[in-house]
């Protein structure tokens, strides 16, 4: 779709087409179905009173920030995301995505989105140790998924991950070593196209601040950027953990697609809304992205 023409041999092109794309990472939290449908060992049933209930609360406000690709965590199955867009979002997303993930409550990584997905590639059974050690070696709690895409002719990756809990001081180690496994992949997929434009977004369990996302940041001339950061301070968090404003779902991206962020699209949204759908706050921001 980018955009592009000679005049007579003259050398010149025509204006570079850009297009925004509205990027909304979310855990939804616990958003089961009312069937068992799983062997998820702890898998959740709900009434359906409670599933459309759940259903119409985070499609108002999908609706409300009308994001084009939604990265969201802690979702059952498929049928979830399908009955979400055709009962609650008009159909205006047609395209789904989600890999039933290692959780043993059976929550996964799913994708909404307006944009054709090209592909999804799961990394569940990746087997890796924290780095500067031998072991133990560790599988991601739940998954890193990447969603391709193609916008205005550029390759975006969407890097949706759910890392390990503070549920217990053992998992401190393991969710560092998700991160740096995570930063990994969107290296390997950077290096195989370096025109790429790549976010790892979702529910890290942890702070700014903290060695999990640093690690996805990284340093020097190629670190990555947490969009979420941009946010006013007011805002500027995602969970309520017993009375303290704590961000741990963050939107981090590489220098390309950090170079097409519109300067005052990042936003948190706090709301009676966002309340009723989940216990975590959804974090977007918008890129005007153009071919390379």
């Amino acid at each position: 779709m980018g955009g592009g023409g000679g005049d007579g041999g003259s050398g010149a092109t025509g204006p570079v087409v850009t297009e925004p794309l509205k990027v909304l990472n979310w855990n939804t939290q616990n958003f089961f179905d009312d069937q068992k449908n799983s062997n998820a060992s702890a898998e959740i049933v709900v009434s359906t009173t409670n599933y459309r209930a759940q259903r119409a609360a985070v499609g108002a406000v999908l609706r409300q920030l009308d994001p084009d690709v939604a990265v969201l965590q802690e979702v059952e199955n498929l049928r979830i995301l399908r009955e979400l867009n055709e009962d609650e979002l008009g159909g205006a997303y047609p395209h789904h995505a989600l890999i039933p993930s290692n959780d043993i409550r059976g929550i996964n990584i799913g994708t909404l989105s307006k944009v054709p997905i090209d592909r999804t590639v799961s990394h569940k059974d990746d087997m890796f140790t924290k780095v500067g050690t031998n072991g133990p070696n560790y599988r991601f709690a739940r998954d890193a998924v990447e969603v391709h895409i193609t916008h205005a002719g550029r390759h975006v990756v969407l890097l949706g991950v759910h890392f390990i809990s503070k549920a217990s001081q053992s998992n401190e180690d393991k969710r560092e070593a998700e991160a740096q496994r995570a930063r990994a992949i969107a290296d390997e997929i950077a290096a195989a196209d370096p025109t790429a434009a790549i976010a790892v977004l979702g529910d890290y369990n942890d702070l700014p601040e903290s060695p999990t996302v640093r690690a996805v940041e990284g340093s020097g001339s190629g670190a990555f950027e947490n969009i979420g950061m941009l946010v006013p301070s007011a805002d500027r968090w995602t969970y309520n953990y017993q009375g303290t404003l704590e961000k741990v779902d963050h939107q981090i991206v590489n220098p390309i697609l950090r170079g097409m962020l519109q300067p005052d699209s990042p936003r948190i949204l706090h709301s009676g809304e966002v309340d009723d759908a989940s216990d975590h706050a959804p974090v977007m921001a918008t890129y005007t992205v153009s071919a390379p």
